[in-house]
């Protein structure tokens, strides 16, 4: 069997237990024991290890949150991959009927359905035309209408106002410290720059009604995949894959759309052909509403780059905070202008699509 995916690294799975291999082999072996299959090899994947087993390949993945979420997520998926025929992630229930399992150090995994091919490139324009367009595709199949609606997040605004007081608290700090690195120096410069747009974007929230969209999205029962990037869409011989749904969010597909657009932007410099590549091939399968449109532009107006900075400074010790991070921040206001034009040109694609 040919592995095509260059981001696996083929390692033979020793069938005299494991001895001679990596730690991380030696634990899937012990917690592959829990499941009703037999496994004939193992790969290291993207922080995970694919199982070539008697059921197909299967990938053991660390988790970190309940087992509640995990089965909420394997029925939704379920219903969706019923009624659309789409490959997306498929969870394999242990020997005890649960979909976690702890190795010796009492970490958690989860195993399931692995699909082999060929990840999408974030700067090969097919492979971005045909991720839009499957990812319009799904999000029209993600909808699962709930008898009791659904415990959702908080709304845009909320999310905004977390992050803005975040960036308070941040400039604060800084600005109280007796004597600052050059990173701090330099990211305290910045801060008024970034942290205008910011509160600009929680302002024209503010004036915004989006409970009439909120209350459709957890009736309706809409979810998105909550962390779609270029490495969780594959290209296999039977179609497109998504994998690794563990972010699911009750939220509109536009959630998923601002994340991958961003991305994808960032790795191609903002270019603006490539943004028309993304809007049209997703639009031509699913329209916007009115508020999707909305909040697409809103979440793609605020300064989100920066903000994930000053979290990680925030939420690190100082020490550790190396130049690297000067560096970021330098290619952030960098690359401002054309992010701007990038999101002024989406704006005008989304409003002018017929």
């Amino acid at each position: 069997m040919e592995y095509s995916n260059k981001n696996i690294h083929r390692i033979v799975y020793a069938e005299n237990g494991g001895k001679g291999g990596n730690p991380m082999n030696d634990r899937a072996v012990s917690i592959l024991e829990n499941y009703e299959l037999n496994v004939l090899r193992t790969y290291r994947g993207r922080s995970a290890i694919i199982c070539e087993t008697d059921q197909g390949l299967k990938v053991l993945r660390e988790y970190r949150g309940t087992e509640e979420r995990i089965a909420r997520i394997d029925q939704l998926l379920r219903t969706v991959r019923e009624k659309s025929g789409y490959l997306l992630d498929a969870y394999i229930q242990n020997k005890e009927g649960t979909y976690l399992c702890r190795d010796r150090e009492q970490n958690t995994y989860i195993l399931k359905d692995y699909y082999e091919g060929k990840e999408c490139s974030p700067t090969d324009m097919t492979d971005i035309g045909m991720a839009f367009t499957h990812m319009a595709k799904l999000h029209k199949a993600m909808r699962v209408p709930q008898e009791v609606p659904a415990q959702g997040n908080s709304g845009l605004l909320h999310e905004i106002h977390k992050r803005n007081a975040e960036l308070k608290r941040g400039k604060k700090f800084i600005r109280g410290r007796a004597s600052r690195s050059n990173f701090e120096n330099f990211l305290l410069i910045n801060y008024d720059f970034f942290m205008k747009k910011a509160l600009a974007i929680e302002e024209r929230l503010e004036q915004e009604d989006f409970g009439e969209y909120d209350r459709a999205i957890l009736t309706e029962g809409v979810f998105c995949h909550g962390d779609f990037q270029y490495h969780n869409i594959v290209f296999t011989s039977s179609g497109p894959a998504v994998m690794n749904f563990e972010k699911f969010q009750w939220d509109s597909g536009i959630r998923d759309f601002s994340l991958f657009f961003r991305k994808v932007m960032e790795k191609n410099g903002w270019d603006l052909s490539c943004a028309e590549i993304c809007a049209e091939n997703y639009l031509k399968e699913r329209e916007m509403s009115s508020a999707e449109k909305k909040l697409l532009i809103y979440r793609l107006s605020y300064p989100e780059k920066f903000w994930k900075i000053v979290n990680f400074y925030i939420n690190t010790r100082k020490s550790v905070v190396m130049e690297r991070n000067t560096d970021k921040l330098k290619k952030i206001m960098e690359q401002e202008p054309l992010r701007e034009k990038g999101v002024s040109f989406l704006e005008s694609l989304l409003y002018n699509h017929t």
